[in-house]
């Protein structure tokens, strides 16, 4: 058996800290991309509840047993359709 003179255990240095740095990169890489995509997907998620939210609400201002037509969608003002107002016009004309 041959022991490791200082060349060699300096050349396996190197290389060791070469390929941990190499990896140190793949791996953020990877993970950077897992946390981008994880966070796009709450953000979609979070914003289609939102919007589901606002459509129930909506719904339940213009069903036609309220006819509370002055529904807002996220602080925009909702025109309730032709049908909706002609059903509300003869319920509250009865």
């Amino acid at each position: 058996m041959t022991a490791l003179d200082s060349s060699q255990i300096t050349k396996i240095g190197v290389g060791v800290i070469i390929g941990l740095v190499v990896v140190g990169v793949v791996l953020s890489l990877i993970i950077t991309a897992i946390v981008g995509r994880i966070v796009l997907a709450v953000v979609v998620v979070v914003l289609a509840i939102l919007v589901w939210q606002q459509r129930t609400a909506i719904e339940d201002h213009v069903s036609k047993h309220k006819c509370d037509l002055n529904a807002t969608f996220f602080g925009i003002h909702v025109q309730a359709p032709d049908d909706v107002l002609k059903a509300c016009n003869k319920q509250l004309n009865r």
